[in-house]
């Protein structure tokens, strides 16, 4: 499983590098992969490569999606992944290695 998550990984970070215009799948899954722990909005930003007026667009939409929760703990806004963002998370996973499918390969066993 270690080998499937470092070859996902793998496989955006070359689409990201040869493609400079990520669709919103990739940055939605981006933002969840860094909220494995509660995350605020400046470690998103600069962690995905998003803008502060993006960063709105897409927290917004996904906190309406149910992908995300935010909590507020004394004054500083906090984002987590829910069950949801972590099952959206898995099968955007699962239809990368549809798209690559020598990913398997690749990975010693």
């Amino acid at each position: 499983m270690a080998c499937f998550a470092s070859g996902v990984t793998n496989v955006l970070k070359t689409r990201e590098f040869s493609d400079r215009n990520r669709s919103t799948f990739d940055i939605v899954a981006g933002i969840l992969r860094e909220l494995q722990e509660p995350t605020g909005i400046t470690n998103i930003m600069s962690n995905c490569n998003i803008s502060f007026k993006q960063s709105g667009s897409y927290l917004s939409f996904m906190n309406s999606s149910d992908l995300i929760q935010t909590d507020a703990i004394v004054g500083r806004v906090r984002y987590r992944r829910t069950e949801v963002g972590q099952k959206f998370l898995e099968a955007y996973d699962k239809m990368i290695l549809l798209l690559d499918p020598d990913l398997f390969a690749r990975c010693p066993m």
